[in-house]
């Protein structure tokens, strides 16, 4: 048989040897993630399990519940050795060393040995994220995962063309974010379910063939949504079904979740199991959030101590308030603002139940609130892209960066690892961000938006709405 490599759900990836286990990445074993928002869209078989649990390396990207899922931790073997991305700050080293695990950080862009035929190469980014390439006999499997590239495409391309055969795992999806937003007059954002699919799919496959890749594992987003209040979210998946409808690429082959590949042979095999109805697996309470729950004056307190820690928003934002139980506090970043008209500033409001509020301000992981979409996000004129989610939930919570001097240490970190890709990725932000987003104002104001981006799917094969 030799190598094959199994997409378990999520973002695990098992790779074996002729059946033997070696390398299991980002193991989510059982039970839920993001104050139990998420669930497995497919539970792991008893076979599935034993291998994980059995695998000689354990590889993690990040500290995402998803990712590094602590019940999944207590399932694995001290004997296990756990793999790591070099990044800024490394939290999940000391965490798995606290627990008793072995651990071992991989240099940045260097290939390491772990068994013979088997080879890997980790780069950490400024998202405090990861990837991993996997060389398994000569195949290349790049596991992307949910991490954007950074700056590093070029790089992924040169090692891309390197190999005879490619495979990519990574995230299709737009709900593994906050999608839960609405305006000042708390009018929903988000849309119709089917609005963005499209262009998501579309995305992916034209990152495939930027670099080169041959074959697409979906991969990175096989979870639903089960709390009563954020079941609404499973309209907003990106499904396998949804892949195969509205893939862009003929020059890139495709393939399922819960798929077995042959790496010396190419032969994907879907692996057994069932995948329960959502329907069937919603939970049938919120867990331990109660919506009408208030907050006492001292964890009021905790929540501005954590709230006027950023002085990284300063330059960005006036306030950010929070509403639990019906009650509203705003703590402002600006003094100057205070007092103010609210409408007229630029903030947000997080509509929030008081335990996983709690929770996530003792942690500091607000991007955990963020993606399980329970809680809502009002917005006063800003997003939560560029500025907060990075620089609160990447940054802050990650990377333990508040201030301005430590952002400036930070990104001189990641400037000094690959000055190149540095400067790529803040020109991409400046693109994304700033120059596209005022083209569409002016091409919206002068009626000729439409008809723009019908021509550019047409030059480059863009999505059409299904």
């Amino acid at each position: 048989m030799g190598w094959t490599v199994q997409t378990l759900g999520n973002a695990m990836a098992q790779f074996c040897l002729d059946d033997v286990p070696i390398l299991v990445t980002d193991p989510w074993l059982r039970g839920e993630a993001y104050f139990g928002s998420w669930a497995l869209e497919r539970p792991l078989i008893d076979a599935e399990l034993t291998r994980a649990t059995a695998s000689r390396f354990v590889w993690f990207s990040h500290g995402h519940p998803d990712h590094f899922h602590f019940p999944s931790l207590a399932l694995l073997s001290k004997e296990q050795v756990m793999l790591l991305p070099e990044q800024y700050d490394n939290e999940l080293e000391r965490t798995l060393q606290e627990m008793g695990f072995t651990t071992r950080v991989l240099p940045d862009k260097q290939w390491v040995t772990l068994a013979d035929g088997l080879r890997v190469l980790c780069v950490g980014n400024e998202n405090m994220d990861a990837i991993i390439a996997v060389d398994a006999g000569g195949v290349l499997v790049l596991n992307k995962n949910d991490s954007p590239f950074c700056g590093e495409d070029a790089f992924f391309r040169r090692l891309v063309r390197g190999f005879p055969r490619s495979y990519m795992l990574a995230l299709c999806a737009y709900d593994a974010d906050m999608i839960n937003t609405f305006d000042q007059d708390m009018k929903p954002q988000l849309g119709d379910p089917d609005e963005r699919k499209p262009g998501v799919i579309w995305s992916v496959a034209r990152t495939c063939e930027y670099l080169g890749i041959q074959t697409f594992c979906c991969s990175s987003s096989q979870h639903i949504y089960v709390r009563p209040d954020s079941v609404w979210a499973n309209e907003y998946r990106v499904t396998w079904a949804d892949v195969q409808r509205l893939w862009t690429s003929q020059g890139v082959a495709i393939v399922g979740p819960f798929s077995r590949i042959d790496l010396a042979t190419g032969a994907v095999s879907a692996t057994p199991g069932e995948t329960p109805p959502i329907g069937a697996r919603a939970a049938a309470t919120n867990g331990e959030d109660d919506w009408e729950a208030r907050l006492s004056a001292a964890e009021w307190a905790e929540v501005e101590r954590f709230a006027l820690q950023f002085h990284t928003l300063r330059r960005y934002q006036d306030f950010t308030a929070f509403t639990v139980g019906g009650e509203t506090r705003y703590y402002y970043l600006r003094p100057a603002a205070k007092g103010g008209d609210i409408r007229s500033q630029t903030g947000v409001n997080f509509i929030v139940p008081r335990h996983s509020l709690l929770e996530t301000v003792r942690s500091g992981y607000f991007d955990d609130l963020l993606i399980g979409n329970l809680m809502k996000t009002q917005l006063f004129n800003m997003a939560l892209y560029p500025r907060f989610s990075p620089l609160v939930a990447k940054l802050g919570g990650n990377a333990k960066v508040f201030t301005v001097a430590q952002l400036w240490r930070f990104r001189m970190h990641y400037f000094r690892c690959s000055p190149v890709a540095f400067l790529r990725f803040r020109g991409q932000h400046l693109v994304d961000y700033m120059l596209t987003p005022a083209a569409r104002r002016v091409a919206q104001a002068l009626g000729v938006f439409g008809v723009l981006k019908a021509a550019k799917s047409m030059l480059v094969g863009g999505p059409r709405k299904a």
